[in-house]
């Protein structure tokens, strides 16, 4: 039976109403071959109860659109506000309708003293999933971890042009958008994702960050995508450094937990041993200078002793002028759960940088453009081509071969000077900045509504 829209109403005439009762469109009871009287279980998230059926008169409909009105004692059993726009699906088997599909976003922090922007640089990235669950008919909350409460009720809050707090039963749907892998690894956070996943069939995508070693170990054994693959291993010995340093002249040294460029070294080793590591500060690089290449991975070995690190072969990467670019890629999963490409990216190093990371001062421009500029210009759809088939066949591969569940990947590509596509890392928490609308006045972006029709389809209303 294909989902319907409606109209979510609580009249204030209906306050005298019998408690069990709800009234739809005459349309809807025709669809479902519902009659008066009928008794059917509501249930909106993990919030369930039971309800007689009765047609509402045509006179009372307030909107060419459907409606259903409960009394507000049922509104506050489930969990539910008059004037939300949800969608139904009857399953008359079950003799069951389900309200929703209701979606909670995980954020890391509740800004509470700030009523226009209680989620800090994510608020406009939430009023967009907003105003688009809105239009599809999908109930969004959002909440932090200080509010997830006590099941089945969980704190949050929900958007209709400001910003207002509610309790809500547990969602079909979490999309953990948690920007802190110290956030992630609390025992409260962790206990409460697997409580409502056991307990509730909660369907929790993106629920946790990817650790780059993981991920390349993963890659390596897909056939298919080695030629994408740089030489890369988990960094653990000097007999390791001085085998890839004879290999390649340039190496990056990666934390296999890091993002937004953190923490990255270049080291460069001459032919006489002499090394040379970059990092990236705030707002500069900066050079340090080693005699040896022993005496390098001293500096080095300091670090791996705090946290896992990844050694990869250094590209000899595609530039513009003097300035290094790769490619972002955001892949996601679509309304039937199969992944396709919704945005590609060029992002090009600022002056005296090696990394391109918009946070570390890097800029965008489109993809096209980009090769315009470069050497390998007259292979630009080609190596467009390639990028695109390099981002799908990675993602398809995390996918099915790494534990959890993703909806959305970003996939940094690197292009080397023969102009192949190669593999740099892979983020499950990818930055919405970089995808930006493409034209200020257009409403919605496409990779905005792929986030709801995924969510619609993990919660099972996409029939």
């Amino acid at each position: 039976m294909p989902r319907k829209t409606a109209i979510v109403r609580s009249p204030a005439d209906d306050c005298a109403e019998e408690h069990d009762v709800i009234r739809l469109s005459p349309a809807l009871l025709r669809s479902w071959r519902l009659t008066a009287d009928s008794v059917i279980c509501l249930r909106f998230g993990s919030a369930t109860c039971e309800a007689k059926v009765q047609p509402l008169p045509v006179k009372r409909l307030r909107s060419a659109e459907e409606e259903l009105h409960l009394p507000e004692r049922l509104c506050g059993k489930l969990g539910l506000r008059g004037g939300w726009r949800l969608s139904l699906l009857y399953l008359a088997h079950a003799k069951s309708l389900y309200l929703g599909p209701l979606v909670g976003v995980l954020i890391s922090r509740l800004y509470s003293s700030s009523a226009e922007m209680p989620f800090g640089s994510m608020t406009a990235f939430c009023q967009e999933l907003a105003q688009t669950c809105e239009a599809a008919g999908v109930c969004i909350f959002f909440f932090s971890p200080e509010q997830m409460g006590s099941l089945p009720d969980v704190g949050g809050m929900y958007y209709d042009g400001e910003w207002h707090k509610r309790s809500f039963p547990v969602p079909h749907v979490i999309y953990n958008r948690l920007t802190s892998r110290k956030d992630e690894k609390k025992p409260d956070v962790r206990e409460f994702l697997k409580t409502v996943h056991l307990l509730y069939d909660t369907q929790i995508f993106n629920d946790k960050y990817l650790d780059k070693n993981d991920v390349f170990q993963v890659l390596r054994n897909d056939p298919a995508l080695r030629d994408h693959l740089p030489e890369a291993y988990p960094f653990t010995t000097y007999q390791l450094l001085k085998t890839m340093a004879h290999r390649y002249p340039v190496l990056f040294i990666k934390p296999a937990a890091g993002s937004l460029g953190q923490g990255i070294l270049r080291l460069f080793r001459a032919a006489d041993d002499r090394c040379q590591i970059r990092y990236t500060a705030i707002s500069s690089t900066v050079t340090l200078h080693f005699q040896t290449l022993s005496h390098a991975y001293a500096y080095i070995a300091a670090k791996v002793r705090i946290q896992p690190y990844q050694i990869q072969q250094g590209l000899d990467l595609l530039t513009i002028g003097s300035r290094p670019v790769d490619f972002r890629a955001l892949v996601q999963r679509d309304g039937e759960g199969k992944w396709v490409l919704s945005s590609l990216i060029a992002r090009i190093a600022a002056e005296e940088h090696f990394v391109s990371n918009i946070a570390r001062g890097g800029t965008i421009s489109g993809v096209q453009e980009a090769l315009e500029q470069s050497r390998l210009r007259a292979m630009k759809q080609a190596i467009h081509t390639k990028l695109r088939k390099a981002a799908l066949g990675i993602a398809h591969s995390v996918g099915s071969r790494v534990p959890g569940l993703f909806g959305e990947l970003g996939i940094d590509l690197a292009v080397d000077t023969s102009g192949s596509a190669k593999l740099l890392e892979v983020n499950s928490k990818p930055s919405r900045e970089e995808f930006a609308r493409p034209h200020p006045e257009q409403a919605v972006r496409p990779s905005i509504k792929r986030l709801i029709d995924y969510a619609i389809y993990l919660a099972k209303f996409a029939q």
